[in-house]
């Protein structure tokens, strides 16, 4: 038997529904909480509470250095990742922190833009790895910025690095704080605490190697006679100081991973127990130095020529507390390289940690 269908009562329930959808819209509470308020546009989503700008800038960026041939990529054929930062900058005046803002960032990840790269380093016939390249990333102004190959190929986080082309900001639900939006597009690190190195409208990458005195020499016996002796140098001429021994004031921290190399896979469960580098470096590597975490690439390599480029920044300027360990057992150094997926930057036998300095200022 069907029932008699009733337009009134349809009509009913279609203005009950939405008059209730429409208070809860429109809730206003103001709690002691904020997980209590109910915004109008945005629903759950902090980092959506207003549309995206659109920031102008190039449309071409240019790779030369050590690769097989220059090579100039399109970024509009490139994918859009998405970062959310917090950035804020250090102030040579008054010596202080200066909050730029939050913002949402959608860009061309340099991990996109330099995966059908090929290089054609200058070390590539004693040392075939990848973890010894470094790039320098420029723009018209002469503003420079420097990344490891590890902290875009080798991180945990390889969509971090954007050359941002669209921006949001990240509003205050109570204050409604509006922040001063970016001109144009710029490089954006997720990872970094001082946003130095966000440099505007990028246009130039080069490519580079570590440079140095490095005898390879993969042999057991040698990292057997290591004599437990880092030099922290300046320069391949300038000696800062000689670690032969963890610091005394510092904790030891620990961390347990499983352990996985790009080439051999997974090894085992690890546990590294070190000092935070950052804090073993700052006598020398302060973090106040905005220009050495802009521009400083560091060399770290081991007594038998094993060595891997770490950006300055990426060691004492980080923001998501996956700072390298240094470690010491059985007389010997070693580095833990918290952030990396991989463990192909964890150097054994450590011996030298030094400052490269950019060949163009």
């Amino acid at each position: 038997m069907k029932t008699k269908h009733n337009p009134f009562l349809t009509l009913l329930a279609v203005l009950l529904s939405c008059s209730l959808t429409i208070s809860c819209i429109s809730l206003d509470l103001d709690a002691i909480s904020g997980s209590t308020l109910v915004w109008n546009s945005g629903s759950n989503n902090y980092f959506n509470r207003e549309a995206y700008t659109t920031l102008p800038g190039p449309k071409r960026l240019l790779i030369d250095g050590e690769v097989e041939k220059e090579t100039e990529i399109k970024l509009s054929r490139l994918p859009l990742r998405t970062v959310t930062v917090k950035e804020a900058v250090y102030c040579s005046e008054g010596d202080s922190i200066a909050f730029k803002g939050a913002f949402r960032y959608d860009g061309y990840a340099l991990c996109d833009i330099l995966s059908t790269l090929k290089v054609d380093k200058a070390s590539k016939e004693d040392f075939w790895p990848p973890v010894d390249i470094y790039i320098e990333v420029r723009n018209k102004q002469g503003d420079m910025a420097v990344f490891s190959w590890g902290e875009i190929f080798y991180s945990a986080n390889m969509y971090g690095i954007v050359i941002a082309k669209r921006v949001t900001r990240v509003i205050p639900g109570k204050t409604g704080k509006l922040w001063e939006l970016p001109s144009e597009m710029k490089l954006v690190v997720e990872t970094d605490l001082l946003s130095e190195r966000n440099i505007k409208s990028p246009t130039l990458i080069t490519v580079r190697s570590l440079k140095g005195h490095y005898v390879v020499n993969r042999e057991p016996q040698v990292l057997e006679n290591d004599p437990g002796t880092i030099f922290i140098q300046s320069s391949l001429q300038d000696t800062l100081a000689v670690l032969t021994n963890l610091r005394d004031d510092l904790p030891l921290i620990s961390h347990t991973t499983l352990f996985y190399g790009n080439s051999m896979g997974y090894k085992r469960v690890r546990a590294f127990k070190g000092q935070q580098i950052n804090q073993v470096l700052a006598p020398w590597f302060p973090p106040d130095d905005y220009l050495a975490i802009r521009r400083g690439m560091l060399s770290i390599a081991g007594v038998d020529g094993y060595r891997a480029a770490f950006s300055l920044s990426e060691l004492i300027n980080r923001n998501d507390h996956r700072d390298p360990l240094l470690v010491k057992e059985d007389n010997s150094f070693s580095l833990y390289a918290a952030g990396d997926a991989f463990a192909d930057r964890c150097i054994k036998g450590l011996s030298e940690i030094r400052l490269i300095k950019p060949l163009q200022q």
